[in-house]
């Protein structure tokens, strides 16, 4: 499951626009709306080196180097799309999950 942190600039982010960004990046990565969560902060501040949007993602261990990549690739193009925001001016930065390293319900979730 693609876990998304993201800080964004712009103020009141509406929820619809949300629901857009799952169901596009989820078809472009191959993985369904209900396996992949946003969290989602607007109107943020920052010092220093400034972004429009700043993303932590985390991921399983369960895709290879390449499909990570390519995940990365796809969230950026679809942020710049939905946010109307230059790609110069998002960072991704990107944790791999290890098996066992994750509770859910409850339980250790391992893969």
């Amino acid at each position: 499951m693609p876990i998304l942190h993201c800080f964004v600039k712009q103020k009141d982010v509406p929820e619809l626009l949300l629901d857009s960004i799952v169901k596009e990046w989820g078809m472009r990565i191959g993985v369904a709306d209900n396996d992949i969560c946003i969290n989602m902060v607007s109107g943020f501040v920052q010092a220093g080196k400034s972004y429009a949007i700043l993303a932590n993602l985390y991921l399983p261990a369960l895709w290879s180097d390449q499909d990570v990549r390519n995940i990365q690739q796809s969230l950026l193009e679809v942020l710049s799309g939905n946010f109307h925001v230059r790609e110069e001016d998002i960072f991704i930065m990107t944790s791999i999950i290890q098996s066992g390293h994750v509770v859910e319900n409850g339980q250790i979730i391992t893969w």
